[in-house]
């Protein structure tokens, strides 16, 4: 393990401690630390599984779910949920559980992904702590940092229905179901397209208006459920330093789709003939973007 990766991931536990405990100023069980813990024994359990399977790449399988996870184990600490709090915890179960679920059964019965399997040739002899480490722990910090917004949501809001504060609710709700609509219609209209067998590239419905119907949608996602728990602020229910650093939800998401998963996937399309065609036709992400 290089000297860099070694500082790296004790700083992401410190964020994601100070995310969970507001500050360092809640370390009690009135915070987010039960749903990072939860969190954390969920990506180890999936860790004990893929070790014994030797298939690694089953952690991609359950990362909506962890989301699901933290969002119930949000709501089960929480004393009064509101109507808000009930809403997050729904949209955010769906959305996790169809993700798992449709990777699930994309992936079953093959073999471990050609990533994963490249990492344990690589990590030899000690692929088992390397694997929990910049696998399994990596992907749990990320999956509670991302998922940190909904959670603070979950857990502090005072929504009642009253005053101008109710706009931001709904306009963060139909952002995270556009969001929603992008990633479930994108995904099904190349579900039909590959089903079709025809080893051409989509280039037709949302995938003529974004490379990445589904990537957008999941940024779409995340920024609507953080637009949506500014309500707090407005009703002075938590603090807005605070809430200014869950902002790292969305961004982080917006930056492991843009920056990692993005380029490794469109690697892999540059063997369609219409590809270089379809990027200067297209943007990348975003519908407004450049091209």
């Amino acid at each position: 393990m290089d000297k860099r990766r070694i500082i790296i991931y004790p700083i992401l536990l410190v964020v994601a401690l100070a995310i969970a405990t507001e500050g360092f100023n809640r370390i009690s069980t009135d915070s987010l630390l039960i749903p990072m813990a939860f969190t954390f024994l969920y990506f180890t359990i999936i860790f004990l599984i893929a070790t014994a399977i030797k298939d690694n790449s089953i952690v991609d399988i359950g990362w909506g779910a962890g989301f699901v996870v933290g969002s119930w184990l949000s709501l089960i600490v929480t004393d009064e949920p509101t109507f808000l709090s009930y809403s997050i915890v729904a949209f955010v179960t769906f959305w996790g559980l169809r993700l798992s679920l449709r990777l699930l059964k994309r992936n079953w019965g093959k073999p471990e992904d050609f990533r994963y399997a490249q990492w344990r040739k690589e990590w030899g002899d000690h692929v088992i702590i390397m694997a929990f480490l910049r696998v399994f722990m990596v992907q749990g910090i990320l999956n509670f940092v991302i998922g940190s917004a909904a959670y603070a949501v979950i857990r502090y809001n005072t929504f009642d229905f009253q005053g101008w504060s109710q706009f931001i609710f709904y306009a963060g709700l139909l952002v995270a179901f556009v969001g929603l609509f992008f990633e479930v219609v994108g995904d099904e209209q190349l579900r039909k397209h590959i089903s079709k067998g025809s080893g051409k590239l989509l280039q037709s419905g949302l995938w003529s208006l974004t490379r990445h119907p589904n990537y957008f949608g999941e940024i779409l996602i995340w920024f609507g459920i953080y637009i949506s728990g500014m309500t707090m602020i407005y009703n002075g229910t938590i603090n807005p330093v605070y809430y200014g650093v869950l902002v790292l939800s969305p961004l982080t998401i917006s930056t492991v789709l843009i920056k990692i998963s993005t380029p490794l996937l469109e690697k892999n399309m540059e063997k369609y003939d219409a590809w270089d065609d379809y990027t200067q036709r297209v943007p990348m992400i975003f519908p407004w973007g450049k091209k």
